[in-house]
């Protein structure tokens, strides 16, 4: 394992770089965790790397997403990237190298962990390219560490490290917190029977159901919005699940993935129920749709998004995605589904 940097600890310190906080800011339209972590600035182009996942638990398995970007708005994106862990402590302080995180990624190697660039849905992927320095509409994304568990909850630092196209070499740390027990709904947990708005329900402005339903504009992606969560579970049908706000995400990432749900449910219509899921009833007034609370709310208080779940048949949450999810993740599994 790496030694976490002299930077990360003076991250830990002082203040993350308020440039790595715009990942943060963008992938979630609510408002954010709070971070014992205050901010700071950062000029020029040095790459930041800010951890994009919304739920790491302690003892349990998840896939972990890692943004890099620079100040001036640029992304990292194509290729993979190592990277490697620490565990700072219960409280921010002093690394303790002992603590190891394990992870089942493929190519590991010498205390790394690979870390394969996951696009946002309508992104170019980028293919047979190295890490690359983009622009938002060149390229965007995460890299991701499809499996990894983290031995104990408390503060941690990770290390992202390699080589750009140009060959220039490039080192990029955060901290982040892994928690004692998920505040988020996790797989293998009952869905809550929530019955979240729907085209047609008396008294729901349409902006409630889809925040792109603004001055008189018809609700898009109808297939979307003609079921509740509530409706499905009594029906015994399989449904994906998105919570997004795509009007409100500074990043668009919220847009994007709703996409990619009405994408699928045309193709896969006949298998499962497919859902979204407006944040906001009034985002205006701040005042949240119920159905937000009933799943996303975690004991701070705060939503993150976007979440898109798939629950199953028999009313159990079978996999869960934080932030950015891709085709190639969900298709197989609905692929496996028994048509309704």
């Amino acid at each position: 394992m790496h030694a976490v940097s002299g930077v990360l600890r003076r991250r830990l310190r002082g203040g993350i770089a308020a440039a790595a906080l715009v990942v943060l800011a963008s992938s979630s339209c609510a408002a954010p965790v709070a971070s014992p972590l205050p901010t700071s600035s950062i000029t020029g182009n040095a790459i930041v790397a800010e951890v994009a996942s919304y739920q790491l638990v302690a003892n349990q398995p998840r896939r972990l997403l890692v943004a890099l970007l620079t100040a001036d708005n640029r992304w990292v994106s194509f290729g993979s990237v190592a990277v490697s862990f620490a565990f700072l402590g219960d409280a921010v302080g002093s690394p303790s190298p002992g603590v190891v995180a394990a992870t089942r990624a493929p190519g590991a190697v010498m205390g790394d962990s690979i870390a394969r660039f996951l696009a946002i849905p309508g992104s170019p992927e980028g293919i047979g390219r190295g890490p690359t320095l983009t622009y938002p509409a060149d390229g965007r994304g995460v890299y991701a560490v499809e499996s990894i568990t983290f031995p104990r909850a408390g503060y941690w630092g990770v290390v992202a490290h390699g080589k750009l196209a140009d060959a220039s070499p490039f080192n990029a740390d955060a901290a982040f917190a892994v928690l004692a027990e998920p505040s988020v709904l996790t797989v293998g947990a009952l869905a809550p029977h929530t019955d979240n708005p729907v085209i047609g329900d008396p008294g729901v402005a349409p902006v409630s159901i889809d925040s792109r339903a603004a001055g008189g504009a018809p609700i898009p992606d109808a297939a979307l919005h003609a079921t509740s969560i509530a409706d499905a579970l009594d029906a015994g049908h399989p449904a994906l699940v998105v919570f997004s706000t795509p009007v409100y995400c500074v990043s668009r990432f919220c847009g994007p993935v709703t996409d990619l749900v009405a994408e699928l449910a045309a193709t896969y219509g006949d298998r499962a129920d497919f859902i979204h899921v407006e944040i906001y009833q009034d985002f205006e007034a701040g005042k949240v749709n119920q159905a937000a609370i009933d799943w996303l709310t975690p004991a701070s208080g705060d939503i993150r998004e976007p979440w898109t779940f798939l629950i199953g048949a028999d009313g159990r949450i079978a996999a869960s995605w934080d932030t950015v999810v891709t085709r190639g993740e969900i298709e197989p599994l609905l692929q496996a589904l028994p048509l309704k």
